[in-house]
């Protein structure tokens, strides 16, 4: 990541940058005009995680209007949006969420009631249509993204919008992990997966590391980093667990994301037509983060 450079032509092309918002983020920034906010942005506000838009941070992110109708992904014990023009959708139902949250030792007050229970994560069986669709960490749980994406686009409305915070994988537990190919994207797509391969398997379970996205953020600025030996035993245990699964769906991220590649391989798809969506905006990362706000428009 320390040695990730932009053109401004690029960096424009791929985040939604608002050099008003940039120069009030950074009291260093006064005093520099438009192309050169642009230009610092592109050579070192990216990697350093300048907040470059007011939506960059989630909590303005989620700040969704009660006059418009939302369907929240996945909310389990703390959904992000709640009132009352909201619906909720998850591969567990009510119930089974509060069992779960119990089984986990987590508080299960907030839970909300869901209305739409999808046991295989299609969006296909919603009877309905939304102006905005909200999901937090789900999208890199997709194995094939495409077909997900085209499901959330056939129940917006015109010019709704799917609004997701995915994990930047430089600086969550996916940090040494490769950041994913639009080839890949494609490929799941054609073989049409609906469940997570052994590769994926073994490299969430074994190859993982830790979550400190401070750290990772304060490694990223290092010319050295040590390496981190194969743990044959995590390996072991990913085989064995796919193995036990017989074809089963496992819960593992099948992509690792950064803002400019996620922003690149979607507007990339969009102009291939292989998702029904006209635009996409993504605000970039923010330090000590270890996710990131992107939305999509129909």
């Amino acid at each position: 990541m320390n040695k990730l450079t932009f053109s401004v032509k690029t960096i424009r092309e791929l985040i939604t940058i608002d050099v008003d918002a940039y120069q009030e983020f950074h009291e260093d920034l006064k005093g520099l005009s438009r192309n050169e906010l642009y230009q610092h942005y592109a050579a070192h506000g990216y990697r350093e995680g300048r907040v470059c838009h007011r939506l960059a941070l989630g909590e303005l992110f989620i700040d969704i209007s009660k006059k418009l109708k939302c369907l929240e992904i996945g909310p389990f014990t703390s959904p992000a949006i709640r009132h009352d023009n909201v619906k909720y959708l998850d591969v567990l139902s009510t119930t089974e969420l509060h069992e779960r949250a119990q089984k986990l030792g987590m508080q299960s007050e907030n839970i909300p009631d869901i209305n739409f229970v999808t046991k295989d994560g299609s969006l296909s069986l919603v009877n309905e249509k939304f102006d905005v669709i909200f999901s937090s960490h789900n999208l890199e749980h997709q194995p094939d993204l495409i077909s997900h994406l085209n499901e959330a686009s056939a129940i917006l409305n015109k010019d709704g919008v799917y609004k997701m915070i995915v994990p930047n994988s430089a600086y969550c537990f996916d940090a040494d992990l490769s950041t994913s190919k639009i080839s890949e994207i494609i490929l799941a797509n054609r073989l049409k997966l609906k469940s997570h391969s052994l590769s994926k398997v073994i490299e969430n379970r074994a190859l993982t590391v830790h979550n400190e996205s401070l750290e990772h953020w304060k490694d990223s600025f290092k010319s050295e980093r040590e390496y981190i030996k194969i743990d044959t035993n995590r390996i072991s245990a990913a085989i064995n667990e796919y193995e036990n699964a017989k074809g089963g769906y496992i819960d593992v991220h099948s992509w690792q994301f950064q803002p400019h590649t996620l922003s690149d391989i979607l507007k990339s798809l969009i102009n291939l037509n292989f998702i029904s969506f006209t635009n996409v905006r993504c605000y970039g990362p923010v330090f000590g983060r270890n996710d990131f706000c992107i939305e999509m428009i129909k």
